[in-house]
């Protein structure tokens, strides 16, 4: 008993001793943490130096793991000579830099104000048909997708010579950043630590993108990067793609919630 209440006693002394050197001051990137985040913007990597005892810079980045929604859609040309169905497939696709300054308004403070900004590719997600689009058997060559409705103009998206087309979901590359949050990005009295954020990226209005053309135009070139926007559909067009566009507009901002487990390298 004796043996087992000192071996208690020099474990106490020894974390004690430990935890006052951990107990350490904070200056301009004087130490330097290693963090990995799980959230809405995926998951996340990054490394954190602090400023001050008021302020601290996250440098890293974040990726969501590709999610794929497969759809089978019923596709006509004319209802009279030809029709098909066709599967298609949704994939999203986020990679993202980050540069983020979180401010405490308290030396000892664990709530801070984050502002930073995302920066990355603009594509964020595609539709691809995973079975060919194609003509008549008795035309030659592909078929485009023929996007609008009367009154409203037609247009098609090209397809390739296999049949196939995609359409690519955008936002804006550039995206800043808002938030709050609690926990420290470097831990001062620890090496290890957890913290929690929460704002929003404003990555701008979303568009959907693709390889196109005025149908009623015969005189018109394809355009590579043409934007289909919610006026360009008519009255007969399907009411689920109607609401599909309508939502991809209105999402002008991205929550951002995540959780973050940090350690302290020195």
């Amino acid at each position: 008993m004796k043996k087992l209440f000192v071996i208690a006693l020099v474990a106490f002394s020894a974390s004690q001793s430990l935890r006052a050197q951990d107990d350490i001051e904070f200056g301009y990137f004087n130490h330097m943490s290693v963090g990995v985040s799980v959230g809405t913007d995926g998951i996340g990597f990054d490394l954190a130096a602090p400023i001050s005892d008021y302020a601290a810079v996250r440098g890293g980045f974040s990726f969501m793991p590709t999610i794929k929604v497969d759809k089978t859609i019923h596709f006509t040309r004319d209802v009279n000579t030809y029709y098909q169905d066709i599967k298609v497939q949704g994939k999203s696709k986020i990679f993202d830099g980050k540069l983020l300054v979180d401010f405490y308004p308290f030396k000892t403070s664990s709530f801070h104000l984050t502002a930073g900004a995302f920066f990355g590719s603009e594509e964020f997600g595609n539709i691809v048909n995973k079975s060919p689009i194609l003509k008549h058997p008795s035309d030659y060559g592909t078929l485009g997708l023929i996007v609008g409705t009367a009154p409203k103009p037609e247009y098609e998206v090209v397809t390739d010579l296999k049949g196939n087309a995609k359409i690519k979901l955008k936002s804006n590359g550039f995206k800043p950043y808002v938030g709050i949050g609690f926990g420290r990005a470097v831990q001062k009295n620890s090496r290890l630590g957890f913290s929690f954020d929460a704002g929003v990226k404003f990555w701008g209005k979303p568009g959907v993108y693709a390889k196109a053309k005025d149908h009623n135009n015969p005189l018109a070139q394809w355009e590579d990067n043409h934007h289909f926007r919610h006026s360009d559909l008519g009255d007969d067009d399907d009411e689920e793609l109607k609401d599909a566009f309508k939502t991809i507009e209105n999402l002008t901002v991205y929550p951002v919630l995540n959780l973050r487990l940090t350690y302290r390298l020195f």
